[in-house]
């Protein structure tokens, strides 16, 4: 039994629109230069109004609790709203996955503007940024 009896089986795909799109970010330690290898990368994939936000993170210390968040100012200070807790592993290492319409604050799209940030800790309890968005 065929699954395309006759042509090439494209005759009725269409393109993936906005769900094909995605944005790539990279978490650094503060002040790190720009020519410091990012320790976590980010990729937003669309999914319409909201993004599927995956962090592979590492660089951290093992078996520690740590929040992503989003930050009001690129130092990762001010208002902070949290997106997502996470442990690392004994490599200090996690994927953190979270939705949400993030690309939008995150790249200037929307206002105000907001900044990804890693803090070590709990969104109660949490320390000084370890990680921040990198241009």
């Amino acid at each position: 039994m065929m699954v395309v009896p006759e042509g090439i089986g494209t005759s009725n795909l269409q393109p993936l629109g906005v769900a094909g799109q995605s944005a790539q970010l990279w978490l650094a330690r503060p002040g790190a230069k720009k020519e410091d290898k990012a320790p976590t990368s980010v990729s937003l994939s669309d999914q319409g109004l909201v993004q599927v936000l995956e962090a592979a993170v590492t660089g951290l210390e093992p078996g520690k609790p740590y929040l992503l968040a989003l930050a009001s100012e690129p130092s990762g200070t001010g208002v902070l709203e949290p997106l997502q807790g996470f442990t690392t592993n004994p490599a200090g290492a996690a994927v953190v996955n979270t939705i949400g319409p993030i690309r939008q604050l995150v790249r200037g799209e929307a206002s105000p503007r907001r900044y990804l940030v890693i803090l070590p800790g709990t969104p109660d309890n949490h320390g000084a940024p370890v990680q921040v968005q990198s241009e």
